[in-house]
């Protein structure tokens, strides 16, 4: 099966962003994205979506994010008309920092792209009719500035291409049905996580975030993530102690407490465990680099 590179879609590596706005005519064989992710959403029109060799019926108005290495594509395609935007993730992490804490945003961008590459579905987000017209239009001024290219471009096509982001992020909540409700608790659950990792966080209360028994809960977080929530939350924590050695002038014990360690024991030794070095180490590490840098 073929893979796709985003380079054979556009040639600025300076600016890697690809968009599609039109019928699609004819039928587009599986394949593999390899370093790029892609939105779809189907503005007209039928098909047949092909998802990890598995076929689903698409209709006008459906949405759906792929990422790496996870195959799909196309037949049997009626009056089918779509925007098909390709980016980079990394680049969507960099600029969208206050809606990735929107379980919309977890749930559409993060959580069913892992889903759909482990289970069976297609996609669970529907437009209606009136936030299909917004939508479209959002893409028809993103497609014009990309064909366009005037003065700013790239920076109009981000903010109207993060403007959709938001948009979609909003509707997934508002217009979520019992389908998506696995998706929005699991992605409360992660955002539960990530503003109170430096207080105490019991797993049963994660998996009653997720509406999950606390088996199924750790389950579906290790095969998301690689990891359990607690080494999840121990690797969290030590990111903060981290910049606290470097940019603060606290003592260790000091800085255990502040980032969530009650024994600064305990502390250091996860902090050598994960980091490879004491945080007395680090600390010394940095200074040394910084005042490198300095005499530089």
């Amino acid at each position: 099966m073929e893979y796709m590179y985003l380079h054979y879609f556009t040639q600025d590596p300076s600016f890697p962003f690809f968009i599609q706005y039109g019928f699609h005519d004819d039928a587009m064989p599986e394949h593999f994205h390899h370093d790029f992710f892609e939105l779809v959403i189907v503005l007209n029109g039928t098909a047949t979506h092909i998802v990890n060799s598995e076929e689903f019926f698409i209709k006008k108005g459906d949405v759906f994010v792929f990422n790496m290495d996870l195959s799909h594509g196309y037949k049997d395609p009626h009056n089918f008309k779509i925007i098909n935007i390709m980016y980079k993730p990394e680049r969507l992490d960099e600029i969208c920092n206050d809606i990735k804490k929107s379980p919309g945003y977890q749930a559409l961008f993060v959580l069913e792209p892992f889903f759909r590459k482990k289970y069976s579905f297609s996609n669970t987000l529907s437009l209606s009719i009136s936030s299909l017209e917004y939508v479209a239009e959002l893409g028809a001024r993103i497609n014009e500035e990309y064909k366009r290219k005037d003065q700013g471009y790239q920076t109009m096509i981000y903010a109207r291409f993060m403007e959709m982001v938001v948009y979609l992020s909003r509707q997934y909540i508002i217009e979520n049905k019992l389908l998506h409700d696995t998706f929005v608790h699991l992605a409360k659950a992660i955002l539960f996580l990530e503003d109170n990792y430096l207080n105490p966080i019991k797993l049963e209360k994660l998996a009653d975030e997720a509406h999950m028994s606390v088996r199924h809960f750790n389950r579906i977080f290790k095969e998301n993530y690689g990891t359990t929530p607690f080494n999840c939350i121990l690797h969290l924590r030590v990111n903060h102690a981290c910049s606290l050695l470097k940019n603060s002038n606290l003592c260790i014990a000091d800085i255990a407490l502040e980032s969530g360690f009650s024994d600064s024991n305990y502390f250091s030794r996860q902090f050598k465990k994960i980091t490879g070095i004491t945080p007395k180490e680090y600390r010394a590490r940095y200074k040394l680099i910084y005042s490198n840098i300095d005499l530089n």
